[in-house]
């Protein structure tokens, strides 16, 4: 015998143990049967020859009757050839089997089982009998089956999610998961990352590398935090967003030891959301600099709110026009276009098309007495129901702009009137197409045209076609021999020839050079077919030289003169009685003598025919035009130029001043080489080409005079927009004071009443309670009163209490939001005899503001007494759920709803402000508020607060 110091027991020797093995011959069964293990006993055959009670409940049959059972029902046929295909050989050859099979349990149910066969050999050596073990592991099969299914539903999310799924290894800063998803989401494969401790760190953009760190710190201190957001390098170099939420594992010392968690890319988020803040500050601007009128109005019409740009209108202040038809503001003249457009908004109405935008432009009656022009846009303004309660709209003072319309009007009349008229064809084409097309092909390096459009004609052919012919005067349809504009626009391509084309060539050269007038002379085809020569000019006016947007065409009439010069070709004589008839003037020059002179060129210039044949042409020239053509002329008879001059000025011999273009041509005079000299007198054209400039002029200049006052009016307008801003936000600002006051003073009245008045009240009941202590003889009477005086008191006290902690609810201090909501929530229902369902989430560890705190208490409570008191429902249901980027509380019943335009109304007219707090409540934490209901379905009330506004600032 020894003894064991520590636990104080004496250990037997091996003798005692023998002996209390060997005593009783049943120890050996009671074991088998405390083991809980299904054992048996089988023939060298496996038949079953006896089971513990462990092995009769497995097959769900008694001991004596699964002896007696066939092997047919027990087992399936599947078991029977494992039975006999790899039990019995391993068996029969002495060796031990192991494995699992299925059985058939006595209620028919299929059970998968593991066995253990162990044979038992006698003093022989051979087979005597048959141990069995077996455990039902159906549970752990299924479990085996669920976890393999759950597996292959997590890889394939894990593959197919955008997200990524982590668990990050705090000590190593090795991922010991991170799925495979991972390498859409950064770049970096799962390997890169396993072979790089914290390579996320790596990844994390330098700006966030601080935030990173703090995050670390705080995570190896076991302290983590809802979310996480931050800017990452993705392996492409591109800066992209992630979120990233996750929780803390510990190891068995309570130490931080990984994290799990998921990350998503928000790039796509956070690019719209700044999208989002860009069009919002783009739509405050806009609100800020409106210099127009914004105005609501009743369903009859009743004026209900104006901006105060109203007085810059119309002369009238809110407070004059408020409860005033807008039918009375409208001048007589006006009254009919109103009333058309109130018909079209019944129509509209009448069709359920609320968003029909209704637009007219009406004369406003002053209230100084004039007028004043307006347009009006409008459309149904509809409540938070969907049904109308009246029209809101804007309106902009018109009446400058119609004055100006007017002088342009005017003077877009007097151009006309000079176009349509002007003796000479005149053509105005927009070639702001055309101008595109030449800055494409000098941003691709064009610099030379000539030598491009000459190698390349499909350009050319693609720049007649982006030349747009805005109209043509009457002079042209003459010229051409058209019946009408649209006979001549549809068939341009008649009118041109082979001289046309090149002249366009040359035009083109110029104009993509940067040169903005053109004159030379051509042949046209007349719609007869008459080929007829033409002086083309074209120039662009100087407030179109940037765009191209409109250029003039004039086309002169030369056929008779070019008719002289072929005629001049072949007889002397007929050419001078073609000469003598032109209108033209022509001179023949030869060896720098004047050899003829037509009358056309003495009524021209005014001098006489011995004064021309002694006249040098330069000394003609206007002084203004001396610099420019002094030169051409001087060569006329020194070199035998025969080239177009083009136009200039000269000094007639009276001292007037003439337009004139003049050609050179060579032409055989005597059977020598000569000049022909043609003078064309174009004054007539330039007058009517200045009077359209001038035209021009003045119509750019009242639309610059008029675009100086609208600016001057958005400045205006800013500052006052401005000005109503800040109002607005004082407004508010008092508002809120309002209501912090308020609940102050709740809170001064509660805490009087519970610790004064009840206080008082408790006192008196007390002594009433005990008045009658220490008499022997008190009037039954006398004691009832006394009895029925406390029961009243005690009634008085809980009213007081009930009332102080309506006015402060202590929960919401002591308990916080949501346990005061669901204490509030329950008892009103135990009170009223309806079932509550209150649920919460994500709100319990946020901290909010005080003033977002107690508004949204008072929303709460305020929605729970309306279905107390109105609804007469059997169940409500309460959800307060943070769902980002809101605070969402919902409050619904199942009691008899109510109509909710006529409770609106009602609520107004008998001043109960329950539903309108409610709403006011919700603006001034940020929030909105939304009702739903109807008479028989119930109600729903719901509260929307930006978590940003709700949640504590530090």
């Amino acid at each position: 015998m020894t003894l064991d110091q520590d636990l104080n027991i004496v250990r037997p020797d091996p003798e005692t143990c023998d002996r209390l093995i060997n005593s009783d011959p049943g120890l050996f069964r009671r074991l088998v049967e405390a083991s809980g293990m299904a054992v048996s006993i089988h023939d060298k055959n496996l038949f079953p020859i006896w089971g513990n009670e462990a092995y009769a409940r497995l097959w769900g049959y008694s001991e004596d009757r699964i002896l007696e059972l066939e092997q047919q029902m027990v087992m399936p046929p599947e078991t029977v050839a494992i039975y006999r295909n790899e039990v019995m050989p391993k068996v029969c050859a002495g060796q031990r089997w192991e494995g699992e099979y299925v059985v058939r349990a006595g209620d028919g149910s299929l059970r998968t089982v593991k066995g253990w066969f162990d044979p038992i050999l006698d003093e022989s050596g051979e087979v005597s009998h048959v141990i069995a073990i077996k455990q039902d592991i159906s549970d752990i099969i299924r479990t085996r089956e669920e976890l393999g299914v759950a597996r292959k539903s997590l890889n394939f999310i894990s593959k197919s999610t955008s997200d990524i799924f982590f668990r990050l290894n705090l000590k190593t800063g090795l991922y010991d998961y991170l799925s495979p998803s991972v390498e859409r989401f950064s770049g970096y494969s799962v390997d890169e990352y396993q072979q790089h401790p914290m390579l996320v760190r790596e990844i994390v953009h330098p700006d966030w590398h601080g935030y990173f760190d703090d995050i670390y710190e705080e995570l190896m201190a076991g302290v983590v935090r809802p979310e996480y957001e931050f800017q990452f390098v993705h392996k492409s170099g591109e800066v992209h967003w992630a979120n990233q939420r996750g929780i803390l594992i510990f190891d068995e010392n309570g130490e931080p030891m990984a994290m799990e968690g998921i990350a998503t890319d928000i790039t796509a988020r956070k690019a719209a959301e700044e999208r989002l803040r860009g069009n919002e500050e783009k739509y405050r601007f806009l609100a800020e600099n409106i210099s127009d009128v914004v105005w609501t109005v009743d369903n009859n019409y009743l004026l209900t709110y104006a901006t105060p740009s109203m007085r810059d209108l119309l002369g009238y202040t809110l407070e004059e026009l408020q409860g005033r038809n807008i039918r009375e503001l409208v001048a007589p003249g006006s009254l009919a276009a109103f009333d058309q457009a109130s018909e079209r908004q019944r129509e509209a109405d009448a069709r359920g098309d609320y968003g029909f935008i209704n637009r007219m432009e009406l004369e406003h009656l002053r209230k100084d007495g004039t007028s004043a022009w307006a347009e009006t846009v409008a459309r149904r303004l509809l409540d938070g129901n969907g049904r109308s309660c009246g029209l809101q709209g804007v309106t902009r003072d018109v009446s400058v702009r119609r004055e100006i319309a007017a002088a342009m009007a005017e003077s877009e009349a007097r151009f006309r009137t000079l176009f349509e008229d002007s003796p000479i064809s005149l053509w105005e084409e927009d070639l702001t197409r055309l101008k595109a097309y030449f800055d494409e092909l000098k941003a691709s390096g064009v610099t030379d045209f000539r030598t491009y459009f000459y190698a390349h004609p499909d350009a050319l052919a693609k720049c007649a076609t982006l030349v747009s012919v805005v109209d043509v005067n009457k002079a042209t349809l003459d010229l051409l021999g058209a019946s009408s504009k649209e006979d001549l626009f549809g068939n341009l391509d008649l009118v041109l020839t082979e001289s046309s084309m090149a002249a366009f060539t040359e035009e083109m050269i110029l104009l993509a050079s940067g040169g903005h007038e053109y004159c030379g002379e051509i042949t046209h085809r007349t719609l007869e077919g008459e080929t007829i020569w033409v002086m083309v000019h074209f120039f662009v006016p100087d407030e179109f030289k940037d765009t191209l947007s409109r250029v003039i065409v004039s086309l002169l009439d030369v056929t008779p003169r070019k008719n002289a010069e072929e005629a001049l070709m072949d007889s002397e004589e007929r050419y001078r009685v073609l000469a003598e008839n032109s209108q033209e003037g022509v001179i023949v020059m030869q060896a720098g003598e004047v050899r003829y002179v037509n009358e056309s060129m003495i009524r021209i210039t005014g001098y006489t025919l011995k004064e021309i044949g002694l006249l040098d042409f330069a000394a003609m020239l206007h002084p203004d035009d001396r610099a420019t053509r002094s030169a051409q002329l001087t060569r006329l008879s020194t070199d035998g130029m025969n080239d177009l001059i083009g136009s200039f000025r000269i000094l007639t011999r009276k001292g007037e001043v003439k337009w004139v273009n003049m050609n050179v041509k060579p032409i055989m005079w005597g059977g020598r080489e000569a000049q022909m000299l043609i003078l064309t007198d174009i004054t007539r054209y330039k007058s009517l080409e200045s009077e359209l400039l001038t035209a021009h002029a003045q119509m750019e200049n009242r639309v610059r005079k008029r675009t100086a006052e609208l600016s001057e009016a958005n400045v205006q307008l800013k500052a006052e927009a401005e000005e109503r801003g800040k109002a607005q936000e004082r407004i508010q600002t008092l508002t809120q004071q309002l209501i912090r006051v308020q609940e102050d003073e709740r809170q001064r009245i509660a805490r009087d009443l519970h610790d004064n008045v009840a206080q008082d009240l408790s006192s008196i009941m007390l002594k009433m309670e005990t008045l009658f202590d220490g008499q022997d003889c008190v009037a039954q009477e006398l004691s009832a009163r006394g009895a029925s005086v406390a029961e009243v008191l005690r009634g008085c006290i809980a009213s007081v209490r009930e009332i102080a902690y309506g006015l402060r609810p202590p929960a919401l201090d002591q308990l916080g939001l949501v346990r005061a909501l669901q204490n509030l929530s329950q008892d009103a229902g135990a009170r009223y005899g309806f079932e509550v369902d209150f649920f919460s989430t994500g709100i319990d560890n946020v901290s909010l503001d005080f003033d977002v705190e107690i508004n949204l208490y008072r929303m709460v409570q305020e929605a729970v007494r309306n279905i107390c008191r109105h609804a007469e429902a059997s169940k409500a249901t309460v959800r307060l759920i943070k769902s980002h980027p809101d605070i969402l509380i919902r409050i619904e019943d199942n009691g008899r709803g109510f109509p909710m335009e006529e409770r609106l109304a009602r609520a107004d007219q008998d001043k109960r402000m329950g539903l309108r707090s409610m709403e006011e409540r919700a603006r001034l934490i940020g929030g909105v508020m939304d009702i739903q209901s109807l008479p028989g379905t119930g109600t729903r009330v719901v509260f929307k607060v930006p978590f940003e506004n709700a949640k504590r600032h530090e």
